[in-house]
């Protein structure tokens, strides 16, 4: 059996991907320096936008990357201090397409999450 087709990225999908991209760069810029604070709002925006991002690209029938997106969108979830979401988000991401060694570091990201919310 043929490996389904995957469509293209569309502009609006090319911005939205660039966009998070440079908000992202930001964030890991400042929370590099100790600037955790004034990162974690970029860090959500990082979050919103890969949210947004992932279920696009499963419609276009790219499903790897979309599960890599929710493991981006989690992890920033988390760096902005919210295990909650991110624990929402790797589950999601677990529930996809990964590969094997992949599914085991969001495995143990997801451990890390849950034992933040209940220490």
């Amino acid at each position: 059996m043929a490996a389904p087709k995957t469509k293209p990225y569309s502009k609006k999908l090319k911005e939205a991907m660039n966009q998070k991209s440079e908000v992202l760069s930001k964030a890991q810029a400042l929370w590099e320096v100790g600037m955790t604070e004034t990162a974690q709002p970029l860090w959500l925006s990082a979050a919103n936008y890969e949210e947004h991002i992932a279920p696009i690209l499963d419609a276009l029938g790219r499903e790897l990357e979309g599960a890599i997106h929710r493991i981006s969108a989690a992890s920033c979830y988390e760096k902005a201090g919210d295990p909650s979401k991110a624990v929402n988000l790797y589950r999601a991401a677990l529930a996809g397409p990964l590969r094997d060694d992949t599914r085991q570091e969001v495995e143990d990201m997801l451990s890390a999450c849950l034992v933040a919310l209940n220490p």
